[in-house]
């Protein structure tokens, strides 16, 4: 199966996951900040997954899966150890829906790969189901290459690019500003607030043309 890597905004979706054991615990990590939905079936649940509920993060429906619960979902996540419950839950995913079967990744349509943030950047790795271990030993190697300090340099990237698009420079010109921010001195603070207050002056410069 070919797949291919998107960022997919889950705000407001509804998320429906099947299973309450320690691979439904790891995929509901990854999902707790997207602003999904998130509705977990299963009889018994992790400790983990019964504090997310009584937090308001999730919500639990102590009980086994009804076809019904599927309807409108935007996402299944199935995640049982008996293959009868995962076969209703695949047959009773609503058309054009993203399933996400743990056990038997070939009968879902989408994968969760490895991965990690720092700010404003996302870091995945996928091996389309390989091998799982050298995915999370690969972020693991990637977590300490770019280490806490790029979620400030991103922050860094992103203002110095809205400052550019403020001044009169050239797109030729621009785009050299944006080249020589790859260098290795950006990643310090002192040269990012010194560029920041150069590109602010530009800004300014266009308003007072204005």
């Amino acid at each position: 199966m070919t797949v291919l890597p998107i960022m997919i905004e889950l705000a407001e979706k509804k998320v429906i996951v099947v299973g309450g054991g320690r691979i439904a615990k790891r995929k509901l990590n990854a999902l707790l900040d997207s602003g999904a939905v998130l509705t977990v079936i299963s009889p018994s649940v992790t400790p983990e997954i019964k504090q997310w509920a009584e937090e308001g993060k999730i919500q639990w429906k102590p009980k086994n899966f009804d076809p019904k619960e599927a309807e409108e979902a935007f996402m299944m996540i199935i995640a049982t150890d008996d293959p009868v419950v995962n076969a209703a839950a695949r047959e009773a995913a609503p058309p054009h829906c993203l399933i996400n079967a743990s056990t038997d990744a070939e009968s879902g349509n989408i994968h969760f790969p490895a991965h990690f943030k720092r700010g404003k950047l996302s870091i995945a790795v996928s091996t389309n189901g390989a091998s799982p271990m050298l995915a999370k030993k690969i972020k693991q190697d990637l977590q300490t290459q770019f280490d806490e300090s790029y979620e400030h340099y991103l922050e860094f990237l992103f203002e110095a690019r809205q400052l550019l698009k403020q001044t009169q420079l050239s797109k030729s010109r621009k785009e050299e500003y944006l080249r020589s921010f790859l260098a290795e001195s950006f990643m310090q603070e002192e040269t990012q607030q010194e560029t920041l207050h150069e590109l602010q002056l530009l800004a300014t410069e266009k308003k007072d043309s204005e």
